[in-house]
């Protein structure tokens, strides 16, 4: 009967272990975070009005690399203010790459144009990668905003 008794205290001790399990999360990721979702999409925007006005006026005089040294620098601030943001929300750290590598996107862009930008088809690859890399983190946000892991 003993045998029994320790049999049935084992078996409930499992199921007991088994709801608690069930019943927990483990958080691998950050939760969403509004901040980070509206400073992206901003950021995004820019780029998108960059590339516009770079399609529009290539091959002029304002195309030049000096025309765009605010739009370089407005941005290089607000990447690092994202990375900042990024690095200080535990269990980023999908986000901190993907800003590290739209920083350096940034970077290749800028020395790109400092040689000279000097055709619309040069464009479009470039303007289609920092659409792929805002829409990752655009994303990644969205889905943590609708609770997915």
């Amino acid at each position: 009967m003993n045998h029994l008794n320790t049999s049935y205290r084992l078996y409930l001790t499992l199921v007991f272990c088994s709801l608690a399990t069930a019943c927990t999360s483990v958080r691998l990721i950050t939760d969403y975070d509004e901040v980070t979702d509206h400073m992206v999409t901003e950021l995004q925007a820019k780029t998108a009005r960059h590339f516009a006005v770079l399609d529009r006026t290539i091959g002029t005089d304002t195309a030049t690399y000096e025309f765009f040294i605010p739009f370089y620098d407005d941005v290089k601030v607000g990447l690092s203010s994202l990375e900042v943001r990024s690095q200080a929300l535990k269990n980023n750290s999908i986000v901190i790459q993907q800003v590290k590598l739209l920083r350096q996107m940034t970077k290749d862009l800028e020395a790109l144009h400092r040689l000279g930008i000097r055709s619309k088809e040069e464009l479009k690859p470039l303007e289609s990668a920092f659409n792929s890399a805002y829409a990752s983190i655009i994303k990644l946000q969205l889905a943590l905003k609708r609770g997915e892991e």
